[in-house]
């Protein structure tokens, strides 16, 4: 191989390299044995609450969508009612990532900047909105494939493993620089080198997204009216977003560094 190819070829490897860290770079790496963050994502909130502006929007635009839907597909009996759906939940990933890559930098300065968080997101919003489209598809895919044998809760143990499996996913894109298409590959390895830290980030993200949007607005719909009772549902669930894109943002740093 020529002296220039193989030079060509190193370069591109560590421009790649460096994609797959990206912003991480400047995170010092903790332990995984430390779960102390979860705690210390709490005061980073408050001081950073811009973090709930992107899933707000997206929650809102996402509501719109979910209205527009209903009414769109009355005629046909809401048969094309799940297609407005899924473009909702397309809405809500997009903005959970411009979130993660928001925490991300509230991490590693104390204080995160919206307009940079925007900035980083637009560039890479194509493979962001393929690797949301990816994650949610394959945890479809999970459950359908758990309804073909007749074993009971295969379809709920499936998910939450695809869940489980991917849910670096997202981040590796949005502050880690992975193209869509290794997004998967690298959730799915640090996953398997860390399963202990993966299954207690996913139960504590699940835990704060059924606090809010289900017990707390559960807690709050006899008292609200229609209007009121859709502003909670946008904001709590804007809330919840926000401090679990700090904490996976937080998690997924520390893996990276592992991970290479």
């Amino acid at each position: 191989m020529p002296k220039r190819a193989a030079r060509s070829k190193s370069v591109e490897h560590e421009e790649y390299l460096g994609g797959v860290l990206g912003e991480c770079a400047e995170v010092r790496p903790q332990r995984l044995s430390n779960w102390r963050f979860y705690f210390e994502a709490l005061p980073l909130y408050a001081r950073n609450l811009g973090v709930i502006l992107f899933p707000l929007i997206a929650a809102a635009v996402a509501y719109g969508i979910g209205r527009l839907g209903e009414w769109f597909s009355a005629p046909s009996g809401f048969a094309l009612n799940s297609i407005f759906l899924y473009v909702a939940l397309i809405v809500e990933g997009y903005g959970f990532a411009l979130s993660v890559i928001f925490a991300d930098q509230a991490w590693r300065h104390g204080r995160a900047n919206l307009g940079a968080a925007w900035d980083q997101g637009k560039r890479k919003a194509g493979d962001i909105v393929i690797t949301i489209i990816g994650f949610f598809f394959l945890v479809w895919v999970a459950g359908i494939i758990g309804t073909i044998l007749p074993i009971p809760y295969l379809s709920l143990i499936l998910q939450v493993a695809a869940v489980w499996a991917f849910l670096y996913a997202i981040p590796a894109t949005a502050i880690g620089g992975i193209p869509a298409g290794g997004a998967f590959s690298a959730s799915l390895q640090a996953a398997r080198r860390h399963p202990l830290a993966t299954a207690i980030l996913a139960i504590v993200s699940y835990g704060v997204w059924i606090g809010l949007t289900g017990y707390a607005l559960g807690a709050i719909s006899p008292y609200a009216s229609d209007a009121a009772y859709a502003v909670a549902q946008v904001l709590l669930a804007a809330i919840a977003l926000g401090y679990i894109a700090l904490i996976v943002a937080r998690q997924y740093a520390d893996l990276a560094f592992r991970f290479w």
